[in-house]
């Protein structure tokens, strides 16, 4: 978990530096597959503990 919380952070500081609209675009990508990883991640704990 954590690491997916350092992969996230250090996409989010990417997509913020730069200026070349094509490569954030790529960036945002990333991040919401990411997001959707961590989403996954956290249904299969909780339902873990039921």
């Amino acid at each position: 978990m954590e690491l997916f919380t350092k992969e996230l952070n250090q996409l989010v500081f990417d997509y913020k530096k730069c200026p070349n609209e094509l490569i954030k675009k790529q960036i945002l990508q990333d991040i919401n597959l990411l997001r959707e990883a961590l989403e996954l991640l956290i249904e299969e704990n909780e339902t873990k503990n039921l």
